[in-house]
This record gives structure tokens, C-alpha cells and sequence, in this order.
């Protein structure tokens, strides 16, 4: 009797061991209870590091993951994480699901579409990257914006050809749009005498203006980001007016049941609210900027000096602008 008391005694005691040894354990995460798919269009890495960021960090067990390509006979995924003109694009094509969110009620009206079909999480800014030598002899203060490459006679400007991709036929929209048509084809017009060539390749102007062969390059930050460093030769300047941008936004595909709204949510806010996307972007180099740079309980950013392409989205309006810029500006006489 009393072998069998002391057995019961020991294991008694052997449970209360792994009992408090199990409180002091790492908690276990979350079993997957729902998975969404992600289409991106943007870099994979990025891309790749943000989703297992989420995976990560949400305590409701939602597990993403991403492809890089819509085929056509597959089932849509979830959810779409991609420029401005994709969104618009898929949303004429009855192809998203409007939705709402309290996260975005704090997004600028100018950074979401009005309907609840794409919402803004950060941005491209076009910039002037200066070469430091021509700087310092006209003096930082005299290259702060886009009125300032006017007025300089010596200049040398490196830039893209405008009809090459998406990136710059957006820059030629966004400034179409805030300007007026005829206003910054004039503008382009003013500066084309300082472009000696107009490069095909976004390194071209880079580079170009590292070695001092430009004074001035119009590029965008993802392009030169990476190599702003203590010795680069040259810095980047924000225009003072205000500079076109690539919004890139997130949206919800058509078919999503409640469920999968939920969790679509979840992830939309996570990626608008949460200083992990920042840091993921940071350590990937990609140069974007952010809405809520300080935090959804600061104030945005200024939606009024992000320029964007809205009237030029469509194919054959883009085509119609870029090929004016060609015949009054590139190869105008």
C-alpha cells in the first residue's frame, strides 16, 4: 500500500515539474487557421520579407503567401499588392472587392480610392539627385526644386527616356496632372536643351551624374537609394514643390467571402499601421517612403506634394501624351 502511495506521490510531482517548466516556455505560434494569397508585383525579396514578417508577428494565425504572376486559368488569390496603375486597371476590370476598415478613414482622400476598392501604404518619389562638385560651386540653396533646373544655362541633366516603361510615362501623367498638359510639356520643353541624351536605363543618369558627366539627375529614390552612402559624390533633393510619385497600394480581389474579408483586413492594416513594414523596407534598400511616416497617430504625409498620374491611366491616354512629349519635346526642333 504504501509502494503504491509513493508512485502516485512521485508522478504527482513530475506533472507539477512539467507543468512549471511549461510556464516558463516561449509561447507556440498561432496554428494557421486561415490562408490568404498575395499577388505582388513588386520585388520578390521585398515582397518575400514582408509576407514572413506577417506570418511572424499576427496573433490571429493567418498565414500569407505571395505569387508574382496572374494566369489565367487559375483562381484569383486574395489579395494584391501593387502600384496605382495595376489597382485602377483591376478595378475597371471588375476584378476587386470594395471593403472598409478603420485604419483607412485616417488615409488622405487623395490616397485610396473613393469606393474602398485601394488604399495607399507607401510611395516612389521621383527626386534630383545633384552631383556634390556642381553643387558646391551654385551653392545647395540653388537646386531645391523643378523651377531651379530652369534657370541655369550651364546645366547638364540626366534623365530617362519618358516612353521607355510604366515608371516614366507615370512621371510624365503626374506631371501632366499637376501642372496642366500644356504647362509641363512646356516645362520639358525648357529643359530639354540641357539633356545631352536620354538614357535607357536608370543607372545611366546615376551614374552619369556620380562621375560628373551630369550636374543634375531626375530619377527615382528606389533607383538610388542604395547607394547614398558617406562617399557617394552626389545627394538627392526632394523638389520643394512637390514631385511625381509610384503609390503603391493594396487591394481585396473579387469573391472573397466574410472570413477572408477579415483576414484581408487584418493584413491591410498591419501593412498601413505597423513599424515592421518600415523596417522591412529599410533593410531592403528600396528607398519608399511611407504615409504615416511617424505612425498612424501622426499626421501623413503632405498628399498635396505627391503628385499623381490620374487622368492618364488609361492605355490610349497615355500613348496620346507620351507620344506629344516625343513630338514637342524629344524631338522638337
Amino acid at each position: 500500500m504504501l509502494r503504491k502511495f509513493l508512485v502516485a506521490l512521485v508522478a504527482v510531482a513530475l506533472l507539477l515539474v512539467v507543468a512549471g517548466c511549461g510556464s516558463d516556455a516561449e509561447p507556440k505560434a498561432p496554428v494557421a487557421t486561415r490562408t490568404l494569397c498575395l499577388y505582388s508585383e513588386l520585388d520578390s525579396k521585398f515582397t518575400q520579407d514582408l509576407v514572413e514578417s506577417f506570418n511572424k508577428n499576427n496573433k490571429e494565425g493567418i498565414q500569407l503567401r505571395f505569387i508574382g504572376e496572374l494566369k489565367p486559368e487559375a483562381p484569383l488569390p486574395e489579395l494584391v499588392l501593387a502600384e496605382q496603375r495595376t489597382l485602377y486597371g483591376l478595378k475597371q476590370q471588375g476584378k476587386l472587392q470594395p471593403t472598409s476598415f478603420a485604419l483607412a478613414e485616417k488615409l488622405p482622400a487623395k490616397l485610396k480610392d473613393k469606393e474602398g476598392h485601394w488604399f495607399g501604404v507607401f510611395y516612389d518619389p521621383a527626386v534630383l539627385l545633384v552631383n556634390q562638385y556642381f553643387a558646391r560651386i551654385i551653392g545647395q540653396s540653388a537646386m531645391k526644386g523643378w523651377t531651379d533646373l530652369e534657370n541655369n544655362e550651364q546645366l547638364r541633366v540626366a534623365m530617362e527616356n519618358l516612353s521607355d516603361s510604366s515608371s516614366t510615362q507615370n512621371f510624365l501623367g503626374a506631371f501632366a496632372d499637376a501642372m496642366g498638359e500644356t504647362t509641363s510639356l512646356n516645362y520639358l520643353w525648357n529643359i530639354n536643351r540641357f539633356v545631352g541624351q536620354y538614357a535607357k536605363f536608370p543607372f545611366t543618369s546615376i551614374r552619369m551624374t556620380a562621375v560628373g558627366d551630369a550636374d543634375v539627375a531626375i530619377t527615382r529614390q528606389s533607383y538610388v537609394f542604395k547607394y547614398l552612402e558617406n562617399k557617394f559624390p552626389a545627394y538627392v533633393v526632394h523638389p520643394r514643390e512637390g514631385t511625381p510619385v509610384n503609390l503603391y497600394c493594396v487591394g481585396m480581389f473579387s469573391g472573397c467571402n466574410e472570413e477572408q474579408e477579415k483576414a484581408v483586413v487584418q493584413f491591410m492594416s498591419w501593412l498601413i499601421s505597423s513599424d515592421k513594414v518600415q523596417a522591412v523596407a529599410q533593410t531592403n534598400n528600396t528607398g519608399y517612403m511611407f504615409i504615416f511616416p511617424r505612425g498612424v497617430d501622426a499626421k501623413p504625409v503632405d498628399a498635396k506634394k505627391l503628385w499623381l498620374n490620374t487622368s492618364y491611366l488609361e492605355p490610349a491616354k497615355q500613348e496620346a501624351l507620351t507620344n506629344r512629349w516625343l513630338e514637342r519635346v524629344r524631338f522638337s526642333k
